[in-house]
């Protein structure tokens, strides 16, 4: 799973343009039309907003691209003329977690180990809690990593509005993971569990996967730095939702690496098991039983089925797997999965084929080095690649190309909200597109992100995190 980080240096400054457009897709048909006061630290709440236990409503967004099958699609979105800029706050650390919104709160996580609840309105502060210290890059120098100048909460959490709890994945200084549950209401802790990931180097350790919601479990899931060094495996780690042992682990290959390292974490099927992908691995002769597979998985952990590209060897040579990108389940139970070497596949979700059993697989035309997270609304895939976004048609028996962005840019991982909403992390700008046809509809400036950043939208609104910047607007 080696990818080098290629963001430009420095952050662009935090003034928000918005640009209006009709059907261009040229980056250069733009000019500013509106701008938002750079970004500063959040205010307390003169009162705190009331929060009760109850299930999730349809303006949540409570996990990762909002629901448990990662699809990304806010279905209450207004259909978009314009977009306002409405608050933005300088919060603690940078950001790779997607924000979660639930009952009028806006939770996210940073690399500073802190967790914060802000109104969703205002971007008041309504509480943030500290879990420790971070890992300290700079006194550790890590042999493998791109990821500086602390490493604390990597993946996305995970709420459950039932009984007002976070799920967090922490690691703390000097070098150790833990499971640590939260109260939606007021932030304080109330459980923590430390995960252990057996024969591996736990510095050489990397989650940043979401956390899943499932079977009475919160899953986390672990890969390997950038740069592939050391001792790590592939792993997933189910803790029970209470906090109490024992856990369940799932370890991708019984060599190293084949890292579980895609943003979206384990997808979750309707009987309760789970899809998760997998990369590379050392191994070139006979196939290791775990590297760029797509592993269907019991509530357990237990792998019950399993697909891998017969061109394996060479993938994992090249470092092209298929692990940086979460499988994608669509209409007719298939899959639609791809990766690095720029080939989809669609599989069939109740018998992944094994090695080189596809239902059926192609070169996205143009090429596609994909890394992040899909969104899926019927009938398109809206897949990210590092030259823009891709939406691709699965049908029964084989996939086509609708439209490919016009405009080029180091794709995020979108999500549909009225438009197709997409990071490009590395120049700095949000793309909203129409999703039928591709055409830019709006663009806005907010500085570069961290890799394969996605945004989060409810009640009208977006939230999107750009490094230390968490930025929400009103659409219109």
């Amino acid at each position: 799973m080696r990818h080098t980080a290629r963001l430009r240096a420095g952050v662009l400054a935090a003034i928000l343009a918005l640009a209006a457009c009709g059907n261009q897709s040229s980056q250069s048909d733009y000019s500013t039309t509106a701008q938002a006061a750079i970004a500063a630290d959040p205010v307390p709440c003169a009162s705190t907003p009331h929060v009760a236990n109850q299930p999730a409503g349809s303006d949540d967004w409570p996990v990762y691209h909002r629901a448990a099958d990662r699809h990304g699609v806010d279905p209450e979105a207004p259909a978009v003329r314009g977009i306002d800029p409405r608050w933005a706050v300088r919060l603690d650390g940078s950001m790779f977690a997607q924000p979660l919104v639930v009952q009028g709160l806006v939770v996210e996580a940073t690399m500073h180990d802190s967790v914060y609840a802000l109104d969703a309105a205002t971007g008041c502060l309504v509480w943030r809690t500290s879990l420790g210290t971070p890992f300290d890059v700079t006194r550790h120098r890590l042999a493998c990593n791109n990821l500086t100048p602390e490493l604390g909460v990597t993946a996305t959490p995970a709420i459950d509005p039932l009984i007002g709890a976070i799920y967090v994945v922490a690691f703390l200084d000097p070098g150790r993971y833990e499971m640590d549950a939260l109260d939606l209401a007021t932030g304080a802790i109330r459980w923590r569990h430390p995960i252990e990931l057996p024969g591996s180097d736990v510095l050489q350790q990397l989650s940043r996967p979401a956390v899943t919601l499932a079977n009475g479990r919160a899953y986390a899931s672990f890969g390997g730095r950038a740069g592939d060094c050391g001792l790590y495996h592939g792993f997933v780690v189910g803790v029970n939702t209470d906090g109490s042992s024992p856990d369940v682990l799932f370890q991708a290959a019984s060599v190293p690496k084949a890292a579980i390292w895609a943003p979206g974490g384990p997808v979750v099927l309707p009987n309760g098991d789970l899809l998760v992908s997998t990369g590379n691995t050392d191994e070139v002769r006979t196939y290791d039983g775990g590297s760029n597979a797509v592993d269907r998985l019991t509530p357990a952990l237990q792998r019950t089925d399993f697909f891998t590209p017969d061109d394996w060897k060479r993938l994992n040579q090249a470092d092209l797997d298929i692990g940086g990108l979460g499988p994608t389940l669509v209409d007719g139970g298939r899959v639609f999965q791809a990766g690095k070497g720029g080939t989809g596949y669609l599989l069939d979700s109740n018998h992944l084929g094994g090695v080189g059993g596809q239902a059926f697989k192609r070169p996205i035309p143009g090429g596609c080095y994909a890394i992040g997270a899909t969104a899926y609304r019927a009938p398109l895939v809206y897949l990210p690649c590092d030259h823009g976004l891709v939406a691709v048609r699965p049908r029964a028996a084989s996939f086509d190309i609708a439209w490919r962005s016009g405009p080029r840019f180091r794709s995020g991982s979108p999500i549909v909200a009225g438009l197709v909403w997409d990071l490009d992390f590395e120049g700095g700008f949000l793309w909203g597109l129409d999703a039928g046809t591709g055409a830019v509809r709006q663009k806005v400036a907010i500085g570069v992100g961290e890799h394969f950043t996605s945004l989060s939208s409810s009640a009208g609104r977006l939230y999107v995190p750009a490094k230390r910047n968490l930025f929400a607007f009103s659409l219109r």
